[in-house]
């Protein structure tokens, strides 16, 4: 008689198609329904788990369409089963899995479309920002201004891509009705920010880039513009005033 935890390694084998492990499942249990249940046990599985995929990545569904998108998720359910008990951290390794899946070979953007949407999936459950409190930078002399600390809006990420993620995005939100013309020798490095109208995915040049990410590492703000300002065409004020109005940039310390 096998041990419990035989059983349920076996049963959870079982029902990602190892024929194997159903055969000696199978064998273990008596009454005639048995495959049966199995098998609908094996079929709710998997249709929780392609939902869970599928509600995450709707701009590859757009892009794609719903058939081969669900091919490419029975799949990956099938290859790369659940270890959490927390359906919305399932999906996370989409991208590596559509990176590697033959039929997307003609589409290489389509990875990092993926990592894209699973970072905006992860900004929804992210901290709410502080109240934006910048009194400490009003009440600094300018020339003291690069001493500062900024802390930033913890619901944002920093992605760069060789393909105008920012682009996508837009021409496949819903309700789009614009120029549907991609140039996609264009690449983007793009902000994701979940903001009180919803999380949006803009576009940054290298300089506003350094920035962000020399503050969110806690650096002051002379060594952020240091590091932003070796890259042409960065404009401090334009980059600061736009973070500042956008919320990304919430208080000074």
């Amino acid at each position: 008689m096998p041990s419990l935890r035989e059983l349920q390694s076996g049963f959870a084998a079982a029902l990602f198609s190892r024929a194997d492990e159903a055969d000696a499942i199978l064998a273990w249990c008596t009454g005639s329904q048995a495959a049966r249940g199995l098998q609908a046990y094996r079929n709710g599985v998997l249709a929780n788990l392609a939902g869970a995929v599928r509600t995450t990545y709707p701009v590859l569904q757009r892009i794609v369409g719903p058939a081969y998108l669900d091919a490419a998720i029975r799949r990956y359910v099938l290859e790369r089963p659940s270890t959490r008990g927390d359906l919305n951290a399932y999906g996370s390794d989409f991208d590596a899995f559509i990176a590697a899946y033959p039929p997307a070979a003609e589409l290489p953007y389509l990875a990092d479309v993926a990592r894209l949407e699973w970072q905006v999936q992860c900004l929804y459950g992210m901290a709410d920002a502080p109240d934006q409190d910048l009194s400490l930078l009003a009440a600094t002399p300018p020339e003291q201004w690069g001493d500062l600390h900024f802390r930033l809006d913890p619901a944002h990420a920093v992605l760069a891509s060789r393909w105008p993620l920012a682009r996508i995005w837009e021409v496949n939100q819903p309700g789009y009705d614009g120029d549907f013309r991609v140039d996609f020798a264009a690449p983007q490095t793009v902000l994701v920010q979940r903001r009180p109208a919803g999380t949006v995915v803009e576009s940054l040049d290298d300089g506003e880039r350094y920035l962000i990410r020399a503050l969110a590492a806690g650096e002051t703000l002379a060594d952020a513009v240091e590091q932003a300002s070796s890259h042409q065409g960065f404009d401090l004020q334009t980059a600061l005033q736009r973070f500042v109005t956008h919320g990304l940039i919430r208080q000074a310390c």
